[in-house]
């Protein structure tokens, strides 16, 4: 048997291994696909699967559970995290499970006493992009384990069958019916609650992220427009300006007409020529020639020069820092100057730096006042303007990681001075030049919508709980009050008749129950008295059945008599009873002289009449009730009297002996035959001895003697004390 046990205890501890790996298979699985909302910010279901595991195991096998379902998050946040504050979330329901506490009360108290807390310390302290959105993180994470706790619930009630046929390591839980209402008001609404607010918020999120996106493309191409108005318009000035100088041969006139166009372009910061040997000639503002030392004075090296004069058409340089005039990036716009209108060669170039920064003008304010920034990069993807608020480097290369992904496509992060993982919604769009418009919202202003839809979903949910328990308390009442009122009515014992009617407003199907326990209420009363009444008589009969066979297993069957069983085991009560009372006891052994030879001469049925007759004198002359006559075997006979004079006794036991010797016994046509008998007595205080067999042998010793004195007498013995017996008399 103990191997046995043994062999079972085995076989249960590998079932409860086996379901913590199933359910944490299913949960990891489930895990595998998050439903995202935002940047590392995902709802979680498959941890239902270690909360269910949390109702059936102990705490150590709900913990491995728990760490197989949040290996795949693992992967997905690529922090460790989740595997302590999950991992605490399952053994602390497990334990408080295991003292009776319900999964969903018990999931709430861990959120508010260490799962919160815990997850805003990891963030504060390990996660810095997060930390813009800390109250969204920390909500969505509560509320997230208030819908899958709730949805373990939901599936324990509909499952609750095959549910019940798993072997538990957790004791049943008490289910009274306010608890059971609470539990289960409390597990719908919040699963109902939550799923409805995150399909709003969902709803208002992709509506959000649809407008800014399209904000975003409004703003890039309102700036690609302008910027290529922008180049193309100067682009047309310099060509202007290159045909005008064209026909001017007097310095003078060129630089008037110069400082002229300048000034109705400002987009340049500066405008030159040069001859054809590369040296600046003219320059405005005029007064820059002065500032520029003589080793400035030469562009022969600078692209925006050679590319003019030897493809003589118009150039767009690629952006640079200023030389002389400045050091900010510019764009170089060039075109040929041909003297007196000759176009073989040219005779000098005239050049407009564009001025970049005037892309500021155009950056544009977007939804509840939050600046759109602009980014503006050349076709080597260096920056040429960025929004002063992003404390870009001019002309470093802008670099940025994608994090894009189903519900959020346009996702970037930037290195930013202060904030080395910046989250920005980003579109971007393409020049005619190959220059590019980068146009960021930050990602907190697009979570701050979402962020309010949870604080208020929080709040909702909060309402909805207290509003679900004062509820299911009084549904609690208004439903165990009638069945209160039937049980009472039941457990009186009263007679249908006599059954009130319910007093409260109650649902149909508990008046029918109420009819049909009364009529059953009925049936067993009525049942019971049948039942009652059958036991009573069952009970007579076997009594009577136990006297009869008692009285059978105590008498002789011939003479009706006791029997020497009977005898023997009352003679000690008699015994017992005579000493209390210091009485004198006679014991006495009758024996029927020559009864062999009535056998054999008259038969045994003869013999029979004879023992049954002696018997019936016997019974009626010994008729006190404290007198005991057995027959001991064959033809003796005993009887135990109480006697207080030893005189008085022999002459009544003369009288007997004279009686039976005078009867002339005759049966079925034989005889008359007349018989005697022989008896021994002993007689004394009955403290003499409480053994029958002390008594038993006096009195045959006296018997024997009567025989051998001629048999027809009586021979008595008195006991004068326990140590000195006296003669026979």
């Amino acid at each position: 048997m103990p191997y046995i046990s043994a062999k079972t205890n085995l076989f249960q501890n590998y079932n409860q291994y086996f379901l913590a790996l199933f359910f944490g298979a299913i949960g990891a699985l489930v895990n595998l696909y998050p439903i995202e909302l935002a940047y590392s910010i995902a709802l979680i279901l498959g941890n239902t699967a270690y909360i269910l595991a949390a109702s059936f195991l102990r705490p150590s096998l709900t913990l491995l559970c728990a760490l197989i379902s949040v290996i795949p998050l693992y992967f997905y946040w690529g922090h460790p995290y989740g595997f302590l504050t999950f991992g605490l979330e399952a053994w602390f329901i497990s334990m408080l499970r295991a003292r009776g506490w319900y999964v969903l009360t018990a999931d709430l108290l861990y959120w508010l006493l260490i799962g919160m807390p815990l997850t805003t310390v990891l963030i504060w302290v390990n996660m810095e992009p997060t930390q813009t959105f800390m109250l969204f993180s920390v909500l969505k994470q509560a509320i997230n384990a208030m819908l899958y706790t709730s949805l373990a619930c939901i599936l324990l009630f509909t499952f609750n069958d095959y549910f019940q046929s798993i072997k538990s390591n957790q004791p049943p839980l008490v289910k009274s019916l306010p608890k059971w209402l609470l539990y289960s008001f409390w597990s719908i609404s919040s699963f109902f609650v939550i799923c409805v607010s995150l399909g709003l918020s969902t709803s208002l999120g992709d509506f959000q992220k649809t407008q800014l996106e399209k904000e975003l493309e409004i703003n890039n191409n309102y700036i690609s427009h302008i910027g290529n108005s922008y180049l193309n318009e100067h682009k047309q000035a310099i060509e202007s300006i290159a045909f005008q100088l064209s026909s001017i041969t007097e310095a003078a006139e060129r630089q008037k007409a110069l400082s002229k166009f300048h000034h109705l372009y400002p987009g340049f910061l500066t405008m030159l020529t040069a001859s054809k040997q590369g040296d600046i000639e003219l320059a405005s503002p005029n007064s820059i020639m002065e500032k520029l030392a003589i080793k400035q004075l030469s562009v022969v090296d600078r692209p925006y020069f050679i590319h003019a004069m030897q493809e003589q058409k118009l150039f767009v340089s690629s952006v640079f820092l200023g030389r002389g005039f400045g050091n900010d990036p510019i764009v170089a716009i060039s075109a040929p100057i041909y003297a007196n209108n000759e176009t073989q060669t040219p005779s000098g170039i005239v050049e407009g730096s564009l001025n970049l920064g005037k892309f500021g003008l155009y950056d544009k304010i977007g939804f509840d006042d939050k600046q759109i920034k602009t980014i503006v990069t050349d076709q080597n993807n260096r920056i040429i303007y960025a929004s002063g608020s992003l404390g870009l480097e001019i002309l470093s290369g802008l670099t940025y990681q994608n994090h894009a992904s189903k519900s959020s496509p346009y996702l970037i992060s930037l290195k930013l001075k202060g904030n080395e993982g910046a989250m920005f919604i980003h579109k971007k769009t393409q020049l005619m030049n190959n220059w590019k418009i980068h146009s960021l919202i930050e990602h907190e202003f697009s979570l701050k919508m979402t962020e309010n839809m949870y604080l208020v979903m929080s709040l909702t949910l909060f309402i909805t709980l207290l509003t679900a328990s004062f509820f299911a308390k009084r549904f609690a009442i208004h439903l165990s009050r009638p069945l209160a009122f039937v049980m009472g009515e039941l457990s009186k014992g009263k007679k249908t008749i006599a059954f009130r009617d319910i007093p409260y407003e109650t649902p149909t199907e508990i008046q029918k129950l109420y009819q049909e326990l009364k009529l059953n209420r009925l049936a067993l009363i009525k049942n019971q008295k049948e039942l009652q009444d059958q036991v009573l008589e069952r009970t007579k009969e076997l009594n009577q059945a136990n006297r009869k066979l008692t009285e059978q297993a105590n008498t002789d069957t011939l003479t009706k008599l006791y029997n020497r069983r009977y005898f023997e085991e009352n003679f000690k009560v008699m015994q017992s009873i005579f000493s209390r009372n210091n009485s004198s006891v006679m014991y006495a052994i009758v024996d029927l002289d020559f009864f062999k030879k009535i056998n054999d001469t008259h038969g045994h049925l003869f013999g029979d009449y004879c023992l049954v007759t002696v018997a019936s004198m016997l019974k009626t002359f010994f008729n006190r009730d404290s007198d005991l006559v057995a027959r001991f075997g064959g033809e003796e006979f005993v009887v135990v009297s109480q006697c207080d004079n030893v005189e008085i006794l022999r002459s009544r036991m003369n009288k007997f002996l004279q009686k039976v010797a005078d009867h002339q016994f005759q049966y079925e046509g034989k005889g008359p035959v007349s018989l005697t008998i022989s008896v021994g007595i002993a007689v004394g205080k009955a403290s003499y001895s409480d053994l029958g067999e002390d008594w038993f042998s006096l009195a045959d010793e006296c018997l024997y003697e009567a025989k051998g004195n001629g048999r027809n007498q009586i021979k008595i013995t008195v006991i004068e004390s326990a140590l000195n017996i006296s003669a026979s008399v």
